[in-house]
């Protein structure tokens, strides 16, 4: 890792009586000691020296191009270049207690870097990337959004805590603060860290930019000493780089909850046509709460309009899942997905819902039918394209298509081959077989028998060998437990295809 002169030079003067003799204005970032050899290429170090031999270098040369020199001895201002970072020692400092501390320093800092790259790796949140400052940061740093919320802080003394209301969010009379002063807006555009007066104190401030858009702020308290400010600024940069490169993966500072990661995995995998193993999916599921067996629903959204695909990711799948909490999104080559566990929110629910955010986000939607099995999951996949296949030239007008809109169209068009019977045929009858398993009725017998017998209701009480009114309270019953409606011709069509479809599945299976 590279560090800045200050970041090196605070922790140094900790340790010795050290003097900062010029500056390289440039602010260049260093790496770990090395001592001055004649002709090695130093470039880009820390270089520990000798007055003597410092006083005879050509501090031009490319091989000691943004170097920081940590001269032991004084040295003739003559040489003391307003473009170099100049350290000076006492010439009795042990020169090996130096360069060991100086790797101190480097491992310290190192350690930070790879405690952040594990939040990166792990996919883990904001607060988890703000934990690890407290290793390098020595005053209260909190993050906040663009609507003053909390979103995590450096603050072991709990020195934000009086700022925040019950919602974690910055407390109505600091916010009327803000607004009442004219050059906030100003502040809130500037690209450096800035200096922020209030009544309860001094900040350090460094905005966060999304897209060039300012979406949040680290705010340091200041000090009275000049030396700690100039060190805390060099930390405000290097986590706000952090922190939009964060916010950049999660579009937002509030991204999903990390429990939906492996399930998030699973979903891309067999999006992009890979086989998933089912131990895969329960471990996924148990992670979020959900069950094996629950019943779920997927949903495709494709955009009415020209967008650029990263705003599906950076917005869209965060915001659903903030949106409905039974969900999972996630986006691949195929398209954006949505799984919703219809055990937990109903179907009939969600759907209210969504109208409202498709039309809001120039959205439009297909959906599958319900499933249990994860097997049946690209099934689901390939209904929803069929539900857009069809749909946008059946009714291009609509937002939203249900593949259950459509499967006898489907049906007609295509066949079911590629499909169980489950997953094409009426729901109708396959609530009536349902029915049956679990109460011992005979109700789909007796639809298919009143569909052979041409909706002859004598005729077909006469085969079932039950009374004419016998049969007509069971039509009743099935037409409630179905809403079948049987003078509809496209309802009773696709019942008298399946009934067939089920017969002609017989032998072939046979």
């Amino acid at each position: 890792m590279k560090l800045t002169f200050n970041e090196i030079y605070y922790h140094l003067k900790k340790l010795f009586l050290i003097r900062r003799i010029s500056c390289n204005p440039k602010k260049i970032l260093v790496e770990k000691p090395l001592y001055y050899r004649k002709g090695e290429n130093l470039s880009g170090h820390i270089v520990l020296v000798e007055n003597e031999k410092f006083e005879k270098i050509t501090l031009d040369s490319p091989a000691l191009k943004d170097c920081v020199f940590i001269c032991f001895g004084e040295v003739d201002t003559i040489f003391c270049r307003t473009d170099r970072d100049l350290i000076i020692l006492d010439k009795e400092v042990e020169r090996e207690e130096v360069f060991n501390r100086l790797q101190e320093i480097f491992f310290y800092f190192e350690k930070f870097e790879k405690s952040v790259i594990d939040v990166f790796m792990e996919n883990l949140d904001f607060t988890h990337l703000m934990s690890c400052c407290e290793k390098i940061f020595e005053t209260p740093v909190a993050l906040t959004d663009e609507k003053f919320a909390y979103v995590a802080a450096v603050d072991r003394d709990g020195y934000f805590v009086p700022f925040k209301n019950s919602q974690n969010a910055l407390d109505l009379k600091f916010v009327s603060e803000f607004i009442c002063d004219f050059s906030y807006e100003n502040t809130i555009k500037l690209k450096g860290v800035y200096s922020y007066s209030l009544e309860q104190g001094t900040y350090l401030c460094k905005n966060i930019f999304f897209e060039g858009t300012y979406v949040g702020k680290l705010t340091a308290l200041s000090s009275s000493f000049p030396l700690k400010n100039d060190y805390h600024k060099d930390l405000l940069e290097l986590l706000a780089d952090y922190v939009e490169k964060m916010y950049a993966r999660y579009g937002s500072f509030n991204q999903s909850d990390v429990s939906m990661d492996e399930l998030h995995r699973v979903m891309k995998q067999c999006l992009d046509g890979k086989s998933c193993p089912e131990k895969k999916w329960d471990s996924a599921f148990e992670n979020v709460g959900w069950k094996k067996g629950e019943h779920f629903c997927l949903i495709e959204l494709r955009s009415k309009c020209r967008r650029d695909r990263e705003l599906f990711e950076r917005y869209l799948c965060p915001e659903m899942e903030r949106r409905w909490k039974d969900t999972c999104c996630v986006i691949a080559d195929r398209g954006l997905y949505v799984l919703l566990n219809t055990s937990r929110s109903p179907m009939v629910d969600f759907q209210s819902d969504l109208a409202y955010f498709l039309r809001e986000n120039l959205l439009t939607a297909a959906s599958s039918r319900e499933f249990t099995k994860t097997e049946r999951f690209m099934s689901a996949v390939r209904q929803t394209e069929i539900g857009f296949e069809l749909g946008m030239k059946r009714n291009p007008e609509q937002w939203n298509y249900r593949f259950d809109e459509y499967a006898l169209m489907y049906l007609m068009m295509h066949g079911a081959e590629e499909f169980l019977s489950e997953e094409v045929d009426s729901l109708a009858l396959q609530k009536l077989m349902e029915h049956d398993r679990q109460m011992g009725t005979q109700y789909y017998k007796t639809l298919e028998c009143y569909v052979k017998c041409r909706y002859n209701a004598a005729h077909t009480a006469k085969e079932l060998f039950i009374h004419r009114s016998t049969f007509l309270n069971r039509l009743e019953r099935i037409k409630e437990l179905t809403k079948l409606d049987l003078d509809d011709f496209a309802s009773r069509l696709y019942v008298e295809l399946s009934v067939y479809r089920r017969e002609e599945k017989k032998y072939l299976d046979h």
